[in-house]
Order: C-alpha cells, then sequence, then structure tokens
C-alpha cells in the first residue's frame, strides 16, 4: 500500500455535497505514541485493522487488514472506547479531496482531506476557495489526537 501525504483544512464553507454518497467511519484508537497509531475501524460494512507511521510532517506509511464484524466487536470491547464517528464524502480526485463532518462528541467539526502523490504536490497545493485555514500538524487534524482534546480545547480549535 502506497504512503499517505496530506494537508488538511477547516472547512469555511462546505461545497455543494447533494448527490454524493458519504463513507460512514466509526473508529477507535487502539495506541499511539509520537510516531505510530493502531485503530480499527468500520467503513459501511466494512471492518479493518490498520497501523499507521510517520515518515515525515506530512508522510505517514499505512498498513491496512481486513477483519471481521466479529474481531471488531471484540477489539472494540477492549478498546478504551471513545469513539471518532464521521462521514466522508469524497469530492474531488488528482489530488484525492475529501469532506469529513464530524458527529458525537466532536460535532461541529468539518475538515479537508487532500492527498498527493508526492511531497512537492503536497506544498504546491493552493487552498480551494472554500478551505479555510489550514489544520495539518495542529491535534484537531489526527484522530488519534483528536481525542485526547478536552471538550474546551476542541471549542476553541472550532472558534
Amino acid at each position: 500500500m502506497k504512503n499517505e501525504i496530506e494537508r488538511k483544512f477547516f472547512v469555511r464553507q462546505l461545497p455543494f455535497l447533494e448527490g454524493i454518497q458519504p463513507l460512514h467511519y466509526e473508529r477507535y484508537i487502539l495506541s499511539k505514541d509520537e510516531d505510530k497509531e493502531v485503530r480499527i475501524q468500520k467503513v459501511n460494512d466494512t471492518y479493518t485493522y490498520e497501523e499507521k507511521s510517520s515518515v515525515s510532517d506530512l508522510e505517514r506509511t499505512r498498513t491496512k487488514k481486513e477483519i471481521t464484524k466479529e474481531e471488531f466487536e471484540a477489539i472494540k470491547a477492549e478498546s478504551n472506547g471513545k469513539a471518532v464517528i464521521r462521514d466522508r464524502y469524497n469530492i474531488g480526485s488528482n489530488p484525492e479531496i475529501a469532506i469529513q463532518v464530524y458527529h458525537g462528541d466532536f460535532e461541529g467539526l468539518v475538515r479537508a482531506e487532500v492527498e498527493f502523490d508526492t511531497e512537492e504536490e503536497a506544498t504546491v497545493f493552493k487552498p480551494l476557495d472554500w478551505m479555510g485555514e489550514e489544520m495539518t500538524g495542529l491535534p484537531i487534524a489526527r484522530d488519534a489526537t483528536l481525542i485526547e482534546l478536552s471538550k474546551s480545547e476542541l471549542d476553541e480549535y472550532l472558534r
């Protein structure tokens, strides 16, 4: 699986999403340190176990394997129980652009994720008109650090 190179932005104004079927995510972070995270997730009716490791500020390796619903439920029961629930709208390619709309504990967070083939492409990318401030590198930009934010910290980022 190819490495993930991405930048993330707040969404100033939601682009037109009508007719785009979202992917519904239920994600649990199993472990995390400065350079690696392990998680499980349900995306619609598919269950996966995933590991990500940092290569640079913009690039991470990703290893993913499909698991059964039963495996997902058993691992979920052993996790810290804090879920990240969001809908992902894939709205563009070359570069790949997705809108992520969060629910539950993170209601109000809407971010754009832009994935690139190279760090050079990521560096020269100019945000689209509807994109707000860049959040790449902030705790709010990654689900593994987002779950560690207090309600007041989350609210501060959303202002």
